[in-house]
C-alpha cells in the first residue's frame, strides 16, 4: 500500500494498529470487543468510540454499565480520563464527578446526581452504575450503553435493568447510527468460570456487511482529507464537490451501521509494534499456566484443567455483593474511594480474624471470619508483596484495609517453613531482621507494632503432606450444599470476589499432579518472575490451604487422616 504523505502542519500523525483500525472504521450501531491484554482497548478503541458516540447524540444520557463500584473508581474511569485528558480540556470539553461549568449545554433529562457522571460540552451526560446497584440503570431514558469487562456481568442484569431502560426519545437521535447500540469490552472468558453470555453476538455478525461498511469508510476518511486538502487551498470547486459526496457518504454508511453488529476477537500479537516482541515473549515465558496464556495474551476460549487440586471448586464457592455501598455512593468519581473492611458487608469490626500466611521472596496473607453463627466462613482479602519488600511492607498494607477494626485479635495459621531460623528470603537480603527471628515471628512483630495481638497457630507444628490438604479441600469443597462430615454439616467457605481476584485466580492455578503414586500440588507456576505470580501460581492458594487446615482440619478429618499416610491419599480413595 503507497504511504500518503501528510502536511504535518495542519495534520496530526497517529500510529493505530490493524485491529484498532478495523473497529474505527466499522463503527457500528452494537460493538463487542474481546481483547489481549495490551491490545490498546481503552486508549486506542474504547475512548475514541465513547467520544465519537457521545457527539453523535448531543444532549442525551448514556450509561456505562460496570461489575463494581471498586471496578469504576479503580479501573474504569482512570482508564477513560487517561485518553480524555490525552485529548481535550477538563472543565471545558468534559468534567468527571461534579456539576458542569456554565457554559455546558443542558443536558435533556434532569439530572440531579452528579457524582457519578462524565459530562461533556454539548449536554451528553454518561452515568456510571455497578451491577452492584442495578436498579439505578431504571428509568434513565438511555441513548447508549456501554459495558466495561462483560465476563464479570451476568447477562440477568443487562436483560432485566439495563436494556429495559434503552427508551430515549427517537426523534431526537434517530439520525445517530449510535442510537439504541452497545459498546463492550471484555477479556477472553474461560468458559467454566466467567460469564460468557456476550459470546452470541460474534455468530450474529454479518462480516460481508462488515468489510463492506469498513471500505466505505476508508474511501470517506480518504475524501475527508481530500476536503481539508481543499479548504486548505481555498478551492471553491473543489470543497464544494468533496462536500456533497462526503455527505452522501456519511448517510449511505449511517444506514449500514444502524442495526449492524461488530464482534472483534482479537489477541495481543495484534498490537505487536508497540508492545514489542519482548512483552510477549516476557508473557510466554512468565505465564507458565496454559490457560492463563490463552485467555489473557491469545484471546483463546478453554475449558480448565479438571485435574486440579481444589477439586469441585467453582462459583458458587464465590460471593460477588459484598459491599456496604452507603459510602460510596457519595462519592464522587474523580474522588479516591480508598476501600477498607468498613466497606464490606460479612466483616465484622468486632470479631477477630484469621490469616492464613504463606512466607518466602513472595509472601501473601488470606484473611477471614465466620459469621455469627460460624456456619459460614468469610474470606475476606488477600494481600502480597515481592522482594525487596517484605513483612513490613505486608503489615502496612494489612493495617491500610483493616485500620477500623475494633477488635484487634488475630491468628496466625502458616506453613511450618514459618518457623525456620533460616528462612528463604534470607538469601535476598541476608541483613534484614535478627537471625534469631523466623518469618512468623516476624510479621508478628510487625503487626503488632501497628496495635494488633497475634497468636502464632502453627508452633511446633508438624509437616502437612498434600494428600491431606487434598482430603481437606475435597470436604470443604465438595460441590454438595447438605455435605456432612462426622453428622455435622460441613461449614460454607465463601470468597470475597472483589478483595480476593488474586486467590481466585491461583486457585483456578493449582493443578494437580501424581507422581509415583503419590498427590502434589503442581508448584512449578512458582517459577515465574514475581510480578506475574500473584495471580498466575500457587502461591496465594497455599496461604488459603494453611488458614484452612489451621481452623478445619481437626474438626473434618479423622486422626487418621492427620497420620496414617501409608494409604494413596490418606485413607481417602478420590476426589468426591
Amino acid at each position: 500500500m503507497k504511504k500518503r504523505i501528510i502536511n504535518k502542519e495542519h495534520f496530526d500523525e497517529q500510529y493505530y494498529s490493524a485491529v484498532q483500525t478495523l473497529a474505527l472504521l466499522a463503527d457500528t450501531q452494537d460493538m463487542y470487543f474481546e481483547l489481549g491484554r495490551g491490545s490498546g482497548k481503552t486508549t486506542h478503541i474504547l475512548g475514541p468510540r465513547i467520544d465519537r458516540v457521545q457527539n453523535s447524540m448531543p444532549g442525551s444520557v448514556q450509561v456505562f454499565l460496570a461489575s463494581t463500584y471498586k471496578s469504576i473508581f479503580e479501573n474504569l474511569v482512570p482508564g477513560i480520563m487517561e485518553f480524555f485528558t490525552d485529548h481535550y480540556e477538563e472543565d471545558m470539553y468534559y468534567c468527571i464527578g461534579k456539576r458542569p461549568p456554565a457554559h455546558f449545554k443542558p443536558c435533556r433529562t434532569l439530572i440531579t446526581d452528579w457524582k457519578n457522571t462524565i459530562s461533556f460540552v454539548n449536554g451528553t451526560v454518561i452515568q456510571f452504575v455497578s451491577c452492584e446497584r442495578p436498579e439505578r440503570a431504571n428509568g434513565k431514558n438511555i441513548a447508549h450503553l456501554y459495558m466495561d469487562e462483560m465476563l464479570h456481568i451476568k447477562q440477568r442484569v443487562v436483560d432485566e435493568n439495563a436494556r429495559p431502560a434503552m427508551r430515549s426519545k427517537s426523534t431526537c437521535f434517530y439520525d445517530s447510527p449510535y442510537f439504541m447500540g452497545t459498546t463492550g469490552t471484555t477479556s477472553t472468558p474461560n468458559i467454566e468460570t466467567d460469564q460468557d453470555w456476550f459470546l452470541k453476538y460474534e455468530n450474529k455478525m454479518d462480516p460481508e456487511k462488515i468489510r463492506t461498511i469498513q471500505a466505505i469508510a476508508l474511501e470517506l476518511d480518504h475524501r475527508y482529507y481530500m476536503l481539508e486538502n481543499a479548504q486548505l487551498r481555498n478551492d471553491e470547486a473543489a470543497i464544494r464537490k468533496l462536500t456533497n459526496y462526503c455527505r452522501r457518504i456519511e448517510a449511505m454508511l449511517t444506514q449500514l451501521r444502524r442495526g449492524s453488529i461488530y464482534y472483534l476477537r482479537a489477541s495481543s500479537f495484534s498490537n505487536i509494534k508497540i508492545l514489542g516482541t519482548d512483552y510477549i515473549q516476557k508473557q510466554m515465558e512468565g505465564t507458565l499456566d496454559k490457560a492463563s496464556l490463552n485467555t489473557s495474551i491469545f484471546a483463546v476460549r478453554e475449558n480448565r484443567v479438571k485435574d486440579m487440586f481444589f477439586g469441585k471448586f467453582g462459583l458458587k464457592y464465590i460471593e460477588s455483593d459484598t459491599y456496604n455501598l452507603e459510602r460510596i455512593e457519595s462519592l464522587s468519581i474523580a474522588e479516591e474511594a480508598n476501600f477498607t473492611c468498613a466497606d464490606m458487608k460479612n466483616c465484622n469490626l468486632d470479631a477477630p480474624l484469621y490469616i492464613g500466611y504463606d512466607p518466602g521472596p513472595f509472601t501473601s496473607m488470606v484473611i477471614g471470619q465466620y459469621n455469627e453463627d460460624r456456619t459460614v466462613f468469610h474470606v475476606l482479602k488477600d494481600i502480597y508483596t515481592w522482594w525487596p519488600e517484605q513483612q513490613p511492607q505486608l503489615a502496612y498494607l494489612f493495617q491500610n484495609f483493616f485500620a477500623p477494626m475494633r477488635n484487634r485479635q488475630i491468628f496466625l495459621h502458616y506453613d511450618r517453613a514459618g518457623n525456620q531460623r533460616d528462612p528463604q528470603w534470607k538469601k535476598y537480603k541476608p541483613t534484614f531482621g535478627d537471625e534469631s527471628d523466623t518469618d512468623a515471628l516476624t510479621l508478628k512483630m510487625e503487626i503488632e507494632q501497628r496495635g494488633w495481638n497475634v497468636d502464632l497457630m502453627s508452633l511446633g507444628q508438624p509437616t502437612i503432606y498434600y494428600k491431606q490438604h487434598l482430603h481437606l479441600l475435597s470436604r470443604l469443597f465438595s460441590g454438595k450444599d447438605d455435605y456432612q462430615v462426622h453428622g455435622l454439616p460441613v461449614i460454607k467457605i465463601r470468597i470475597d470476589e472483589n478483595e480476593c481476584e488474586a486467590l481466585i485466580s491461583s486457585i483456578y492455578n493449582s493443578p494437580l499432579k501424581r507422581t509415583g503414586g503419590e498427590v502434589e500440588l503442581d508448584k512449578s507456576s512458582e517459577k515465574k518472575p514475581f510480578e506475574e505470580q500473584a495471580f498466575g501460581s500457587t502461591q496465594i492458594a497455599s496461604a488459603f490451604m494453611y488458614l484452612l487446615w489451621g481452623e478445619f482440619s481437626k474438626k473434618y478429618l479423622n486422626v487418621a487422616d492427620h497420620h496414617d499416610l501409608s494409604g494413596g491419599y490418606a485413607g481417602f480413595s478420590g476426589v468426591v
